[in-house]
Parts: C-alpha cells; structure tokens; sequence
C-alpha cells in the first residue's frame, strides 16, 4: 500500500547495511562500501581544490555579497547588514556573519573567507545523508552538478539544503517513532534555514509535513507548541528589532518586496509553472535517467523511504513552481531527496528493474560522451559573438576533450571489466567531476578574465587617479584578492547622484546604460572598453 503500512516489510536503514547495493553476494556488498568511503572523500576535497585554485569572487551575487561584507566591517552595521549605506533585504543576516567572522581570520580579500561556509555545508550534507541514507545516497547527493559547483560558491545555498534534509530526515522520525524532539530538532533546523536564506525554508517543512500526513494518513498526536515555536520565535529574534531599526520603509522592503512579491509579482522574472519540470534533466545531472525511473519503482513497490523522499521532493517543487521568481537554484533543496529515490531504486532493485538500472547508466555515460564529442566538433556554431572565439581556445577545446576521453574510458570500464551495476552507478556521478576538476584547476585564469571583476580593476588603475574620484554606474561592485584598497573609495552612483557630485575624474559605465547618463559624460572621452560577463563596460574621463 502507498500509505507507509503496506504489508510488505522494507529493512530500515539501521537493519540493513546503509551503503550496501543489490549484488550477487556478501563480497560485492562489501567491495560497494570500500569503494563509496573513498569516493566521498574524494567529492569533498575535489570541491575544496578547485575552491581555491586562484579564483575571484565572480559577477553577481558574489561581488554583492563582497560589497555587503565590506560595509559591515567598515560601518559595524552587523545586525543590518547594508548594500551602498541601505540596509540589505534581499537575503537575512546569518551567511554575511559567517563571512565576516571568516574575514577576521583569513581577511576581507581572501577567497577562504566567502566560500568556506558553502565547503562547510557541503561536507555536512554528505555526513547529513550518509547517517541518515547511507552512503549511497551520500554519493549520489555530493555528484550531483549543481550541488557539487555549488559548494564552491559564496552563496548560501548549500548550506538552506543541508538545513532542509537535517529537517527533512527529523521529520521521518517524527512520523516514524512519533518522537517529538525529532520534530523540534526539526524545526529549530528549520528555523536556522529561514536565517540563512528565507521563509522558502518552513513552506518547503510546513508543505513536506502536510504531504507525509496525507500520505500515511495520520499525524502523530502530543504537544506541537514547542515546535511551532522554534520555527517562529527564533527567526523572530531578528526578524522584529531589525524591522525596528529599519523603519517602516525597510519592513515594506522585506514584507512586500522580498516575501509577497517574489511570489506574484514580475519584477523578477516571470516563468511557466512547469519551468522546472522542463529544467529537470539539466537541474538533475547526471541522475535524472534514474531519479525519474526509481521515482516510479519506489512508489509502486510501497518503499517507505522512497515513498517519504518522493514527498519531499514535491513539498519542495510545488510551491517553488508556483511562486513567479523562478531560478535553477532553488531546486537544489530537490536533490537530496532525488538522491534518496535513486539510492532506494538501485539498492533494492527487482531484476527487471536491475536491468533497466545499468542500462540509463550506460545511455548517461553514452550521452556525456556525445556532449564532449559535439563540443569538439560543432559546438562553435551554437555559439555567437566574441564567445564563439573561446571555444577554438586548446584549453577550452580541453573541457570537451576531458568530458569525452573520461566517459569513453568509464563506458569500456563498464561494458568490459567490471559489468555490475555498482560500477556504472559510481561512473556516472564521477565523469562529470572530472570535467569540472579541469575547469577548476586549468580555465581558473580565463574565468577570472571573463567572471570577475579584474578587467574593470585594471582599466581603472590604468587611470592613476584617486578611488574618491572615480563614479561607476551599472557597474558590478569591485573585488578581487589583490584589490587596491584606494578603489574601496569609489563612488556607486545613480543618474541623480550622478548630477548631483562634483564631476569625478573618471566614469565607468555599462554600454547598454550609457544613455542613461548621457548629460553626465559630455565633457568626457573614452579611455577605455572591457568585456565582463558577456556584456560591454566603458571608462571615460574628462
């Protein structure tokens, strides 16, 4: 039955060796854990290496949470944090305190201090799904592409998912055992989660807890208030007395803007609601063959622990798929409980669909080897303007050479040497690692070029004139590791603030809103043009 009370008995996780896959004998259950070990260490340090292979804060969220940063140690506005002296509501405070307490240590202008609490969250969630799903999922969790990438990121996002699958895996408990402290451990995870990140966090919890009741139809009965007021108390602590220092206009700000307009209004970016669904086999790489073929298996064979996570996964795309904003990203609080289906479906799998396992293995092994073969051959035609250019590069050509020779290698591993499905499962999460280890270890120079923000640095200092006399508009908010501290000095300015100062020595503008400020750049000549991000930056001076 699919309400969790089926006849059949599943094993638990505690009754049957977690990391252990369906296999002829006791040896190749063994063989299955000697490997899984290893290679989530290897996941680990894999993210933490090309982490810090030299790169720079890249365009975006990145270089805004740098500028974020650098107010709050240079106005100690910590409990508000700032962006250009108005308090920042787009994200709450608890990710910008991480990073300004990282910065005490290793410095404002060291890459440690930014992606240490994503590298810190990434080797908790593997801990989070090895304890509570074993090892397998553990593997198939940290090789998914968005989550491992992420994890070498200043955002905050891996950090909202390891706190959604701790709450997530409490909450199993909770109905399980109808233990009340895992609930409240649940929510007090929760609870952390909205600082980190938002009030997505007890929507996804609140959504995933109404899903499972219906599901089991039943909900355990006790004392739900201490719970609840984790969830709602502790966010509140920061919630209130920062909406009393930042007045009516911050509490619009955060109340209208950042919560209820996210959710109808456009301002962001308007998307279908099955903008995911499309998205999918790109947000699931390399497991969605698997995700969606064990999604069905699980659920039709009454696996209670595939049926749970097959909950979450809906408690977390349904109302992601309802709000307006919509971004890939968001899904990645849906991997966990993807990697849960895949490692119920591959550990557990009837002979048929044993099969049916190894060969979506093989066509992913075989579809990654088309994708490098494609890139080296015909990728150029899909590409227009200047960034067609970068892939005749020999160190961009590599990527697809690395993509093509490690899945061709994987696929004869496989299909000649060892032709079991342990061994195409772990081949699939690791072929796409080895083309990520190369764009991390080798393109790190060309992305700083392309990402960051060095090109502009650079055409500045080219100038020779003061930060203080230097305005940018449109302009991404500067940092590098090695950023003149002259240019902390520069002015981020509006076309009112603009007209308003003194004329700098010196304007920098995106071309596409030079227009905008055209009564402010007469009297002025271009000195210079950059590229960044696949867009056009001026510098101009009187």
């Amino acid at each position: 039955m699919r309400d969790g009370s089926a006849s059949r008995r599943f094993p638990s996780p505690a009754e049957r060796h977690p990391s252990s896959l369906p296999g002829p004998s006791y040896n190749a259950r063994r063989m299955s854990v000697r490997l899984l070990r290893p290679l989530l260490v290897v996941l680990a340090l894999s993210a933490t290496f090309t982490a810090i292979r030299g790169r720079e804060l890249f365009v975006g969220d990145e270089t805004k949470y740098g500028q974020v940063v650098r107010e709050m140690r240079a106005t100690g506005q910590v409990f508000l944090p700032t962006l250009q002296g108005t308090p920042f509501t787009h994200k709450p405070p608890v990710h910008f305190w991480l990073i300004d307490a990282l910065t005490q240590v290793f410095g404002l202008y060291s890459i440690w201090s930014f992606v240490l609490p994503s590298l810190a969250a990434y080797a908790f969630l593997l801990w989070v799904m090895a304890r509570h799903a074993g090892m397998l999922a553990a593997f198939v969790c940290g090789s998914f592409a968005m989550i491992w990438a992420s994890a070498q990121t200043a955002r905050m996002d891996v950090s909202f998912t390891a706190l959604i699958a701790l709450a997530a895996f409490l909450l199993e408990r909770f109905f399980d055992r109808d233990d009340f402290r895992a609930l409240l451990l649940a929510a007090l995870s929760i609870a952390i989660a909205t600082l980190i990140k938002g009030p997505m966090a007890p929507v996804i919890a609140l959504t995933l807890f109404l899903f499972e009741s219906l599901r089991r139809k039943r909900a355990p009965r006790g004392n739900y208030l201490p719970a609840l007021a984790a969830l709602i108390v502790l966010p509140l602590l920061w919630v209130v007395p920062a909406m009393l220092r930042g007045g009516s206009a911050y509490t619009r700000e955060i109340v209208v803007k950042q919560t209820v307009g996210r959710a109808v209004g456009s301002w962001v970016h308007r998307s279908p609601p099955w903008y995911y669904l499309t998205h999918a086999p790109a947000d699931l790489f390399p497991w969605f063959f698997l995700a969606v073929i064990g999604g069905i298996v699980v659920w039709r064979a009454g696996n209670p622990r595939g049926c749970f996570a097959l909950m979450w996964l809906g408690a977390v795309l349904l109302p992601y798929s309802i709000l307006s904003s919509k971004l890939d990203v968001y899904m990645m609080a849906l991997l966990p409980p993807a990697a849960v289906v895949v490692a119920e479906y591959l550990r557990d799998p009837q002979p048929r669909f044993g099969r049916l396992a190894h060969r979506l293995n093989l066509a992913m092994l075989a579809l990654q080897a088309l994708i490098g073969l494609a890139g080296l051959t015909i990728g150029a035609r899909f590409v227009k303007g200047p960034d067609a250019a970068l892939l005749t590069l020999p160190s961009v050509r590599g990527v697809f050479v690395t993509l093509l020779l490690a899945a061709i290698a994987a696929l004869f591993v496989v299909l000649v040497i060892a032709r079991t499905l342990v061994a195409s499962s772990v081949a699939v999460g690791l072929v796409p690692l080895a083309m990520f280890a190369y764009l991390g270890l080798v393109l790190t120079p060309l992305a700083n070029e392309l990402a960051s923000t060095r090109p502009l640095v650079a055409a500045l200092e080219r100038q020779h004139v003061p930060g203080g006399d230097i305005a940018v508009y449109w302009i991404p908010f500067l940092w590098t590791h090695d950023l003149p501290r002259d240019l902390e000095q520069v002015h981020y300015v509006d076309p009112a603030q603009l007209q308003a100062m003194p004329p700098p020595a010196v304007i920098a503008t995106s071309r596409a809103h030079a227009n905008e400020i055209a009564a402010s750049l007469r009297g002025y000549h271009k000195v210079d043009e950059l590229r960044m991000i696949g867009k056009w930056f001026d510098v101009y001076r009187r």
